[in-house]
């Protein structure tokens, strides 16, 4: 946390990699709409972005870090977006007694502020999030600072787009707090965006070079991921819910499947290598290897048939279930292993507050 303290009630934690056209939709309005300048702060973390983000808020935004609603922090470390790393390392620096994640593309909605800062007045025992009405919206948690420091965070060993919000709902759930919802429809307003832009700045997006599925039946597929860094990697997608499974997979953990995350892996990560040379790509898992050319447009691998994947919209629809699964599965594998969430720290990294260069802060 930083050391020059002007602690507020309650902080709005904005983290941000390259979605400035949402940030210039929603970020003065929330202010407008939520301005309690002894009470309010919201603290914004350049993610190292480079769509200028940093010119836009020293160009418009100055005025509210002057007045001191608004702290700007840029980092230049990640190379790609992680949303439970950025969002413990936002957590970390917003100095309030109340934390609340809200994403780029969310309108806050006029009054909210005061809303939580009376409801959190009257019970000391609670954490708040929407009703998962709606998607767009899922990420917004509202958390006194002490209770989200003593449970370590966001899980960042989840990586991809999927579960760190019920992930982090539920093992706040497991302290003690009680989850309470807000439900006045002003609260929920978003922009509406493409999925390609929720992935766009993660590292499976970034890194696929080829991606492959196999239709292994009505309820699985394959699928089969080759890295630009010739890494390789293979799944198997279930639809639990079609299997009648989901149900007793919801019972039995209590914990992390709901109905909007029905789709999980049916195994561990499957990795090879691949390497192109003299008009083919050569693959290798354990020593099985399998041999095609780069324009092919089906693999014979493992006994499947995996067909390259081209639509660019399938691509995303593909990585979105996919990361989401993924999460999940690990999620549900700390729990019953009861291994301890971030045993080494979270939120670690260096940034520098309000364009100040001079000074770089570093969380340790």
């Amino acid at each position: 946390m930083d050391t020059n303290r002007n602690p507020k009630k309650i902080a709005f934690c904005i983290t941000c990699m390259n979605r400035l056209n949402h940030l210039q939709q929603t970020l003065e309005k929330n202010i407008q709409d939520n301005y309690l300048p002894d009470e309010v702060s919201f603290v914004l973390l350049d993610y190292h972005s480079t769509d200028g983000l940093d010119r836009w808020v020293q160009q418009t935004m100055q005025p509210s870090i002057d007045s001191g609603i608004l702290v700007y922090y840029q980092t230049f470390e990640p190379e790609h977006y992680l949303r439970s790393h950025s969002r413990n390392m936002v957590f970390r620096l917003a100095d309030a007694g109340i934390l609340c994640n809200l994403d780029a593309d969310n309108f806050l909605g006029k009054g909210f502020a005061a809303f939580m800062l009376e409801e959190f007045s009257k019970d000391n025992a609670i954490f708040y999030t929407s009703n998962h009405s709606k998607d767009d919206i899922i990420g917004r948690v509202c958390v006194r600072s002490d209770d989200f420091l003593s449970i370590r965070g966001y899980n960042e060993a989840l990586k991809g787009y999927g579960p760190e919000d019920i992930d982090i709902f539920n093992r706040l759930r497991i302290k003690g707090l009680n989850q309470r919802f807000f439900h006045d429809p002003e609260f929920y307003r978003f922009i509406v965006h493409s999925k390609s832009d929720r992935i766009t700045n993660e590292f499976m997006a970034k890194n696929i070079a080829r991606m492959y599925i196999s239709y292994m039946n009505p309820y699985t597929s394959g699928i089969l991921l080759l890295y630009k860094d010739h890494t390789m990697e293979r799944y198997v997608l279930v639809d639990n819910a079609h299997l009648n499974v989901f149900a007793e997979l919801s019972v039995n953990n209590g914990y992390l499947l709901d109905e909007k995350h029905k789709i999980g892996i049916q195994e561990d990560i499957l990795r090879g290598s691949w390497s192109e040379a003299d008009d083919r790509i050569t693959m290798d898992e354990n020593s099985v290897r399998s041999e095609i050319r780069p324009e092919s447009a089906t693999i014979e691998f493992k006994g499947l048939t995996f067909y390259k994947v081209q639509d660019n919209e399938l691509k995303t629809e593909i990585i979105l279930l996919l990361t989401s699964a993924i999460g999940f599965y690990e999620a549900n594998r700390a729990m019953n292993d009861q291994s301890a969430v971030n045993p080494d720290g979270f939120g670690k990294g260096s940034v520098f507050k309000n364009f100040d260069l001079s000074k770089e802060i570093i969380l340790l």
